[in-house]
């Protein structure tokens, strides 16, 4: 009878024991979590499994033991990586969180299998080795999913180059569309406001050039355009005319003595030059376009002021 009574004491005292380990590993500091993103993963993507560690405090309260990969069933690994991460909690405490990621690819269809970890852990302040164990996760692997074709690319491909093109032509036809009426406006905005001599003598310096290897050519452009004016301001055409006829002409035209001696002296030159053969030299040609320019710039300063005394009278 003694000895059953003992035999119960020490099995009692056994029992104590026993249910006093359990809570040591069960209240851990150390919050474990794995687990998987999806329960069912297609043939041809990947199983992404995650063991995750939180605890409150830094990161440096606890020290983790290398986490070595798990074991799998129709399942290989592809890669892994993990994190470190501190937040703050809303009562100002920190909160520590350590995560590996594991990336697996299926083999086959059916049932995969990920075996549970054994996380061991040190306690940096109470010098105490720990650790954790996580269970076994099983994922089903189902059929793959359709992979875009190489033809299905190929016309994916054409597709976008049609489209660039056809964007691309509408951008060029538009901006071209608005730049054409941008120098249509320009241009009818200029005519407006542009005097017949300011006209020419915009021409005079767009077209007759001072630097040029034949003088001849640009002193016939350069009369081309006096004529062109005189024709265009005083009405008549003054390449029917000979010299003297234009000249008498000219005389009862609303033009200064200055502007009249000016196209005297330049005519004169001019059809020396043409008819008599005469050379002409750069220094002359340079001040047979002063005179042109002077001519108009004579003309528009008498236009200006007519314009500006019809409106004060009107």
């Amino acid at each position: 009878m003694r000895f059953k009574t003992s035999l119960l004491f020490i099995s009692i005292l056994l029992s104590s024991s026993i249910s006093q380990s359990v809570p040591d590993t069960l209240s851990s500091e150390i919050q474990l979590r794995t687990y998987i993103e999806s329960e069912s993963v297609p043939l041809n993507r990947e199983v992404v499994y995650h063991i995750q560690l939180r605890w409150q405090g830094d990161l440096s309260l606890y020290k983790i033991s290398e986490i070595l990969e798990p074991t799998v069933t129709n399942l290989a690994t592809r890669g892994s990586g993990s994190s470190n991460k501190v937040r703050t909690a809303h009562d100002g405490s920190l909160i520590s969180v350590k995560e590996i990621t594991f990336y697996f690819r299926p083999l086959e269809i059916g049932m995969a299998y990920i075996d549970g970890v054994t996380i061991k852990y040190t306690d940096q302040i109470k010098e105490k080795d720990e650790s954790l164990i996580s269970s076994r996760i099983g994922v089903k692997i189902i059929e793959p999913l359709p992979e875009p074709s190489e033809n299905g690319l190929a016309s994916n491909l054409f597709l976008g180059l049609v489209v660039l093109i056809v964007v691309g032509l509408a951008l060029y036809l538009y901006f071209n569309y608005r730049k054409k009426q941008k120098e249509a406006a320009e241009k009818a905005l200029l005519e407006i406001k542009e005097t017949v001599e300011e006209k020419y003598l915009r021409l005079l310096k767009e077209t007759i050039h001072l630097n040029t290897d034949n003088i001849k050519d640009s002193l016939n452009d350069l009369t081309h355009l006096l004529n062109g004016y005189l024709s265009e301001r005083y009405h008549f055409p003054v390449s029917n005319l000979s010299a003297n006829d234009l000249l008498d002409v000219l005389k009862e035209k609303e033009l200064s003595e200055e502007s009249l001696s000016r196209i005297t002296d330049y005519y004169s030159k001019a059809n020396l030059v043409k008819f008599a053969g005469e050379a002409v030299e750069d220094s002359e040609f340079h001040r047979l376009y002063d005179t042109v320019e002077l001519v108009l710039d004579n003309q528009k300063n008498i236009t200006t002021e007519t314009s500006e005394n019809n409106s004060e009278n009107s």
